[in-house]
């Protein structure tokens, strides 16, 4: 790794805060990078949509302009185990690869949103990971103040994500977002003040 640049990944479940601790780091004048943005503009590209096309026909449309219905998508992988393996494999290389393309020529502090950091083994590609940890009760209340999601659907996403609360996450910075977004923003920068 370059001794001039530190890539950290900023991690945790849904609704825990990611976005807006991503924000704060922004804010704070460090480069910032989103999966889900990233994912966003795959999704644009031809290619991608052919590979989704083969996993979801019913999802892709069109033939020559191909149109892709996410929320589609997202109401089948999250009620089917094989299928969300199916799109993770198939999404989260072309983002990583995307990441460090992005990041490459860049130096100091890089900081990059990655949801399923854990699940697909990519932390060992970050100098280091910043989990963002939250209350359930307050993840799903801030996933369905965002989206138009169910208890249910927040919850099967959230089975089909890592279980943070069971693992040892030792060897990682664990920031509990457990009060205001000042209180949130503080222990941020402090972390920051540390690298």
């Amino acid at each position: 790794m370059d001794k001039n640049k530190k890539l950290i990944a900023v991690t945790g479940g849904i609704g825990s805060g990611k976005s807006s601790a991503l924000k704060i780091i922004k804010d704070a004048g460090y480069y910032t990078l989103s999966s889900d943005l990233i994912v966003s503009e795959l999704y644009e590209k031809r290619r991608v949509k052919k590979l989704l096309k083969t996993l979801f026909p019913d999802a892709v449309t069109g033939l020559i302009k191909l149109k892709i219905d996410r929320k589609k998508i997202s109401q089948k992988v999250f009620f089917d185990k094989v299928l969300h393996k199916k799109l993770t494999a198939l999404i989260t290389p072309l983002v990583l690869e995307e990441i460090l393309r992005k990041t490459a020529k860049k130096t100091g502090l890089l900081f990059v949103e990655v949801p399923l950091l854990f699940e697909c083994g990519y932390e060992k590609n970050f100098d280091k990971v910043l989990i963002i940890s939250r209350a359930l009760s307050a993840r799903i209340e801030s996933v369905q103040k965002r989206s138009n999601l169910t208890e249910q659907e927040i919850l099967a996403r959230i089975k089909n994500q890592f279980d943070y609360d069971n693992a040892d996450l030792s060897p990682y910075t664990v920031i509990q977002n457990d009060g205001s977004i000042n209180d949130l923003q503080d222990k941020i920068l402090s972390f920051i003040k540390e690298l």
